[in-house]
């Protein structure tokens, strides 16, 4: 299943922040934006899907449908994605370890590209289903996990920062992802004098969860804003 999937998402490469779909950037004067960093979730790939046996093409994915958009829409500002399909923190899909999202990241730090975004008032971060997929990377995720929430909180101190997870692994393999997730959030916070979030997300209904090859469909992305917009209330 995830094998399929992810073929199809290698066929649908996005560069971070390149799509037709990405909103121009506001007015410098204009509310602070949200910050996503992720994978083929976060970019919405196959969100538009009637049901998990169709292609992920591009007319069947949007990055408009994802919560990340939907939650810069309700908030009323503008967005910037940095996300790879297929791709993992620190393990790729199909145990590779290149272009992982750390490597990525990293050549955006050096390129001061975050430095650049101008105000952000929300960074969402939620990387590692493919590390975690039928594998245990705890031991290598979790400081990598640390330094990459870390750097976002050094860049952008004054924003809301949450730790994501979900929702497209279960079992054991979901279980290792949200308790390695949650370690490295309580370490950088206590160390760091950080209050970065954990939030671990579902698909919502089960009966309408699903687009293309088991992404999460359109109303699961729209779960997925509504329960990051009630934590973001209950928080305040």
């Amino acid at each position: 299943m995830l094998k399929r999937l992810l073929l199809g998402a290698a066929m649908l490469a996005i560069p971070a922040c390149a799509s037709m779909d990405t909103p121009v950037a506001t007015a410098p004067q204009g509310p602070a934006k949200v910050v996503i960093v992720g994978d083929s979730i976060s970019l919405g790939l196959g969100a538009m899907g009637a049901s998990q046996d169709c292609d992920l093409t591009p007319q069947n994915s949007s990055l408009k449908a994802t919560y990340g958009a939907q939650i810069a829409q309700t908030l009323g500002t503008d967005y910037l994605l940095y996300a790879w399909p297929g791709a993992g923190l620190v393990r790729n899909y199909a145990d590779s370890r290149s272009d992982t999202i750390s490597v990525h990241m990293q050549k955006l730090d050096a390129s001061h590209t975050f430095d650049k975004t101008g105000p952000v008032q929300l960074v969402l971060i939620n990387v590692g289903t493919h590390d975690f997929y039928q594998h245990d990377a705890t031991d290598a995720f979790v400081p990598a996990m640390e330094d990459l929430l870390t750097r976002m909180a050094g860049h952008y101190p004054d924003a809301t920062i949450y730790a994501l997870t979900g929702p497209m692994l279960a079992g054991k393999d979901s279980a290792f992802l949200d308790q390695a997730v949650r370690n490295a959030v309580d370490t950088v916070n206590e160390t760091r004098g950080t209050h970065i979030r954990y939030l671990a997300l579902n698909s919502g209904d089960p009966s309408v969860a699903f687009g293309c090859q088991w992404h999460p469909s359109l109303p699961a992305h729209e779960h997925m804003a509504e329960m990051i917009l009630e934590d973001m209330k209950a928080a305040e």
